[in-house]
């Protein structure tokens, strides 16, 4: 069952609601003392994550199917994709690194459609969380809980704003389970923006004109110009060619950024004069590539009132952003 995107929280007393856990979405089969993980895809997961096999030791039940997350923990406890995608294997411009397996991970279950042999799905949520909520023999071990708050969605959303998460899913309380996309379940996603100098930009691909993505940098506490990413998204036709203008006009032949500028197709340095307006999901966690980076930036505009260099690491905060409902 999958979610249908929201633009804004709500309170509604017929709903429930999630933390929106950011990692790779995974049913559990558990069956004769053994565990089985297979992708919203079709593909079998159980040899990515060992330690997932441990599932059936903190599991009541002879038989189960879960639905749930496989997340990795931040510093702060909060679920990261970026960790995730090193966990596994992140492709980075394409290219495939190799998977840092020390990297811990966790299953958390939110649902529940099989249990002992009885199939659940065409029972209300509510009920199937209550059978849910007695399968764990104690806290703890590789599998938890996804907790859920009754009605007040707009208080969750703000703790999860404030904590620095993705977001929160909404459900409806009576919602049978069904092996599609509903409205009875949606997902409600928070967005921060950082302010980010152009440093360059990176040659068109396919039909696309102009350019393909602006190459974003912010200064550090040395006044060193650091590479946080680039982004090719957010453009119609009309703001390609306005931007690709402007940057034509203050070409360079040198980089303005600190070090390597790592994994980018073909780029084009400019001097480090324009601001852009950036909307992303997160920050990155630093791999050996190099340091963080924004995760599905989206170009907004430009912003002709800031100064290049009050686009500060210091003051783009990693934690915090603003989503829709502000």
């Amino acid at each position: 069952m999958l979610a249908t995107s929201s633009e804004v929280a709500f309170d509604d007393p017929e709903w429930l609601f999630e933390i929106k856990l950011d990692g790779y979405r995974a049913i559990a089969f558990v069956e004769n003392g053994r565990a089985r993980l297979v992708s919203r895809n079709q593909n079998d997961l159980t040899g990515q994550y060992p330690e997932l096999a441990e599932l059936t030791k903190h599991i009541k039940a002879k038989n189960a199917i879960l639905d749930g997350e496989v997340v990795a923990l931040d510093e702060q406890g909060r679920p990261s994709f970026s960790l995730m995608q090193q966990r596994t294997g992140l492709r980075s411009y394409g290219r495939r690194v190799a998977p840092k397996a020390d990297i811990p991970i966790l299953y958390y279950a939110f649902d529940v459609l099989y249990l002992n042999g009885e199939d659940l799905r065409r029972m209300p949520l509510e009920e199937r969380k209550k059978r849910l909520g007695g399968l764990l023999r104690e806290p703890g071990g590789v599998i938890r809980l996804s907790d859920h708050f009754n009605e007040h969605g707009r208080a969750l959303f703000e703790a999860a704003r404030k904590a620095g998460l993705e977001g929160i899913v909404a459900k409806r309380r009576s919602s049978l389970y069904e092996e599609r996309r509903s409205h009875d379940w949606l997902k409600i996603k928070l967005r921060h923006q950082v302010e980010c100098v152009i440093g360059g930009y990176t040659d068109p691909e396919g039909s696309r004109a102009h350019f393909g993505s602006i190459v974003l940098g912010l200064y550090d506490d040395q006044d060193r110009l650091i590479h946080v990413g680039q982004a090719g998204s957010g453009f119609d036709h009309k703001t390609l060619e306005a931007v690709w203008k402007r940057l034509q006009k203050i070409e360079s032949a040198k980089s303005p950024f600190f070090g390597k500028v790592e994994a980018l197709r073909r780029a084009h340095w400019v001097q480090p004069k324009m601001v852009a307006q950036i909307e992303f999901g997160e920050w990155t966690h630093s791999t050996d590539e190099g340091g963080s980076k924004l995760r599905a930036p989206v170009f907004l505009g430009l912003r002709d009132d800031k100064d290049p260099k009050e686009c500060r690491m210091d003051q783009a905060s990693m934690g915090e952003g603003s989503g829709a409902n502000e």
